[in-house]
């Protein structure tokens, strides 16, 4: 059998817009301004919605905060959600680099410290999902016994949906099908079709079942 050989599927967000409408009986020659309106209003939407389902690994990233001896917190980006691991690299005067990671608190357990600027090498990390600045504070506060660096492995939100311009939408190949039937569900509460046409119960419903497919794949594969 010969196949193309190539892996390149990789729809625009206005492709699956297209799609999602036909999926609830709008045909392409009807679309309008308003259609379109309340299509990015309901990509945005699921774009959301997967930034609520945590841990999407293809949004992980890095931040890398130099601690300041006596300073306890420090701000994340914006777009910070949530943080996967936290460990502090700690250079020796011979440039050997050292890593220990760093224990999480709760917001109980890092307000019962009776002493939250007690300064010596950071344990632990407190991180608070605050608007529109996250936060991170370290305990024991940072001594003078470094430079430490403080690295977290974090979980972003999705970015933007944007319709012009033929850009896709922020999700890797896998995902393509959950989200397709994900802006489905929402158009379909806007423009309710009678049968056959699917409701957005049904749309929902086959939207939770493939994302929850997808994300079965999007996990590590060794044993805890």
């Amino acid at each position: 059998m010969t196949t193309t050989g190539t892996y390149a599927f990789a729809p625009s967000a206005g492709d699956l817009i297209l799609n999602a409408f036909g999926m609830i009986q709008i045909r392409r020659p009807q679309l309008t301004q308003e259609h379109l309106e309340n299509a990015y209003s309901a990509a945005s939407m699921v774009m959301v919605d997967f930034s609520n389902r945590n841990p999407n690994r293809w949004a992980m990233e890095t931040q890398d905060i130099a601690l300041v001896q006596g300073v306890p917190t420090y701000n994340l980006t914006t777009r910070t959600l949530a943080i996967a691991l936290a460990y502090i690299d700690t250079t020796n005067s011979g440039g050997i680099v050292t890593s220990r990671v760093l224990g999480p608190l709760s917001a109980t357990d890092y307000g019962s410290m009776p002493v939250k600027l007690m300064q010596g090498p950071p344990t632990s990390f407190f991180f608070n999902l605050l608007t529109p600045t996250p936060t991170v504070s370290v305990w024991p506060c940072p001594d003078g016994n470094g430079p430490y660096l403080l690295r977290l492995q974090t979980f972003r939100q999705m970015q933007d949906v944007q319709l012009a311009g033929g850009v896709g939408i922020d999700t890797p190949f896998r995902f393509l099908d959950a989200a397709l039937f994900g802006i489905a569900s929402r158009l379909a509460v806007y423009y309710p079709t009678t049968p056959p046409a699917l409701s957005a119960a049904d749309l929902d419903t086959a939207y939770l079942a493939k994302f929850a497919l997808a994300a079965q794949r999007d996990q590590e594969s060794t044993p805890m």
